[in-house]
């Protein structure tokens, strides 16, 4: 058993290595891309003024963050003297809106910036541009907006493909909805690219923790670890709390409907809580590290840890240091930006009551009580809150979409649990694969059939 279990760790570890000099070798890629279409690009963007400004309204309630999209497609530009290796390395970047426009004109100018005008954007990875600068390049910002908003429809409706096919469709559909319908998601691919970009990369890991967590408890972990790294490649730490307990959620959801076990989903749940941060943070360090050995250690350090205090519980205009404040900013942005929020909310709360009756009705307390504990992961969007208070009091007007998507796991959860049967049917039994295994139980089981009348409106439905 020790042996297995080094041996997984083992295969862990050298993956998750891996997986570290796949996503470098994607960001020299993208520096390979040379800079004057992308400046080119961005010129017309300014002169057509689509380009910023920062903190234009979304047209649904809140703030776009075109900060951040003004930031994302400067990314990889005003360096001239590095080859693509330390370019990828240093992740040089120009200005935000106000002074990017002016930056960017210059540069279409066939001029060069002042060393001190261009940063190093080594703290995060970055990795999206992977996909902006190419597309910049060839297509223009309109065209990347167009991208943007396929990838966030294609992964969304993933999600609910590969979620629903493996739980219930209902619920899985479910899970997304207060996120659509009481933020401002869909506004995102016009106003604010980088913010769909994002959530796209959280909706894929939702397909990828669906899938694997079918498989096994390695397969699951596996899965988070992947989906968390692909989320801290592509991210600017907007919102890693959505993405944690997303995939939390869905290793306990696919678990439980596979087994109607409680101590097999309770193990599998708390080890992709675990494994998703473990995963995430490895990650970011990694990408320190690659900078570390281009620019020094040293400079490296003193540069992630002034950021790292300022995030935490640095002071800024409008942030109130103290338990509790960060999640009361949140609460009430979302209260009073969006319109839909109240009524999404009683909806929401009113559709768990009804799936608590008929999972109780159906298969008794314990079974509705069960609901509670595959949506206990959402209370890990409050946790961030409070752990990033100065982030989250600044960046309200988008880290507030975590509350919804806590209400969605709350909806997924009771509705999961109302739609599946009292018992699994004989074949389902004989043909689970126990978990953390990779092969079917050749043991013989209990032969239960599922009763009939057990059958339901809301189970023909899902």
């Amino acid at each position: 058993m020790l042996r297995k279990a080094l041996r997984l760790v083992g295969l862990f570890v050298i993956g998750a290595i891996a997986l570290q000099a796949v996503f470098f070798g994607l960001l020299i890629v993208g520096q390979l891309v040379p800079d004057k279409p992308i400046v080119d690009a961005l010129a017309i963007a300014v002169n057509n003024k689509t380009y910023g400004p920062a903190g234009i309204p979304d047209r649904m309630g809140g703030t776009a963050d075109t900060f951040t999209e003004c930031v994302v497609v400067g990314t990889g530009l005003g360096s001239v003297d590095m080859n693509p290796v330390q370019r990828a390395a240093f992740m040089p970047r120009i200005a935000n809106c106000e002074s990017g426009s002016g930056q960017i004109l210059t540069l279409a100018e066939g001029k060069d910036l002042p060393p001190d005008q261009v940063a190093g954007y080594y703290k995060y990875w970055a990795g999206y541009t992977i996909l902006t600068r190419p597309v910049l390049a060839f297509f223009g910002l309109g065209s990347l907006r167009i991208v943007s908003g396929a990838l966030l429809l294609g992964t969304a409706i993933g999600a609910v493909w590969m979620l629903g096919s493996r739980t219930r469709k209902l619920a899985a559909a479910a899970l997304l909805l207060p996120l659509a319908l009481a933020s401002n998601l869909m506004s995102t691919p016009s106003t604010s690219f980088s913010q769909a970009l994002s959530i796209s990369a959280i909706f894929a890991g939702i397909i990828i923790c669906s899938w694997a967590a079918s498989k096994s408890l390695a397969w699951a972990l596996a899965g988070v670890g992947v989906s968390a790294g692909l989320f801290c490649y592509v991210d600017l730490l907007t919102t890693p709390a959505i993405p944690w307990v997303f995939s939390t959620a869905v290793v306990a959801a696919v678990t439980f409907t596979k087994t109607l076990k409680v101590k097999e989903t309770a193990i599998a749940g708390i080890a992709a809580a675990v494994m998703w941060p473990v995963a995430f943070g490895f990650t970011w360090v990694s990408r320190w590290v690659i900078a570390a050995l281009f620019l020094g250690v040293r400079t490296t350090v003193d540069f992630i840890t002034s950021n790292v205090e300022f995030r935490t519980g640095g002071s800024h205009t409008g942030v109130t240091l103290g338990f509790g404040n960060p999640t009361n900013a949140n609460w009430a942005y979302w209260t009073s930006h969006m319109p839909t929020a109240t009524f999404v909310l009683v909806v929401c709360l009113i559709v768990v009551v009804l799936a608590i009756v008929v999972a109780w009705l159906r298969a008794g307390w314990r079974r509705a009580l069960t609901g509670l504990m595959l949506s206990a992961s959402g209370i890990f969007v409050f946790v961030w809150y409070e752990a990033v208070s100065n982030h989250s009091q600044i960046h309200a007007f988008f880290t507030y979409r975590g509350i919804p998507a806590a209400l969605g796991i709350l909806v997924f959860s009771f509705l999961l649990v109302a739609g599946l049967p009292r018992k699994l049917p004989r074949a389902t039994v004989e043909n689970a694969v126990p978990s953390g295994s990779g092969e079917a139980s050749a043991a013989p089981v209990a032969q239960t059939t599922e009763d009939p009348r057990a059958e339901s409106s809301l189970e023909m439905a899902t």
